[in-house]
């Protein structure tokens, strides 16, 4: 997948791995050297009953460009709910997880 920020454009993958603590998405982009590139959720303990294993919050805090990325790679689908960490506000997604590969970092 091409992922085009500040004017260089970027060949990365996603992946699929769980929080450690909860076992909720996480869902991660690597380039394709296998450097990792970002990651497109954000662990919010307090609202985990929303999340799982098909559901997460993107973190539009350190990625705000995650929502048009997902969107345009049909990875995702906004749910329509939030969570609140801090002062930031994610919004929940159910991720196309089929479309990813299992790895585990978290």
């Amino acid at each position: 997948m091409k992922l085009k920020l500040y004017n260089k454009t970027y060949d990365v993958a996603p992946f699929k791995s769980t929080y450690v603590n909860n076992k909720t998405l996480a869902v991660l982009l690597e380039e394709r050297d296998g450097n990792p590139f970002a990651t497109l959720t954000v662990n919010i303990e307090a609202s985990n009953t929303l999340a799982n294993h098909e559901y997460a919050f993107v973190d539009t805090n350190n990625c705000p460009w995650a929502e048009e990325f997902i969107k345009e790679n049909n990875l995702g689908t906004p749910m329509g709910f939030t969570g609140f960490s801090g002062f930031c506000e994610y919004p929940l997604y159910k991720f196309n997880t089929e479309l990813m590969k299992d790895v585990e970092r978290y």
